[in-house]
């Protein structure tokens, strides 16, 4: 996904969403958030990993959370992540930057 972020790579960056988690959501929206998280952020420096969360329900799924700090060239930011397991494989279903 961090690489998907830099690129700009919609297929890369859906990669990890099961298909019926991203119903909406198009190459172009995709491209819009970039472009603005560009401008706001500018490109991506690094990321730290600061800490796990408690797990968390959703839609019947437990989703393991952490947060990470964004290293921007214009700012830091926090970036929450949520992913569960199913079926053996791994998926995101939460990825926000504050």
């Amino acid at each position: 996904m961090l690489k998907a972020d830099d690129t700009k790579d919609f297929e890369l960056y859906i990669k990890r969403y099961e298909k019926g988690r991203i119903v909406g959501f198009s190459q172009e929206r995709f491209h819009k958030d970039i472009e603005c998280m560009h401008q706001n952020n500018g490109m991506n420096l690094g990321y730290e990993f600061l800490t796990s969360l408690r797990t968390q329900s959703i839609d019947e799924l437990t989703v393991f959370r952490s947060v990470w700090k964004g290293i921007y060239e214009k700012r830091d930011a926090v970036i929450e992540i949520g992913i569960y397991e199913k079926e053996g494989n791994w998926y995101l279903i939460r990825s926000a930057v504050y």
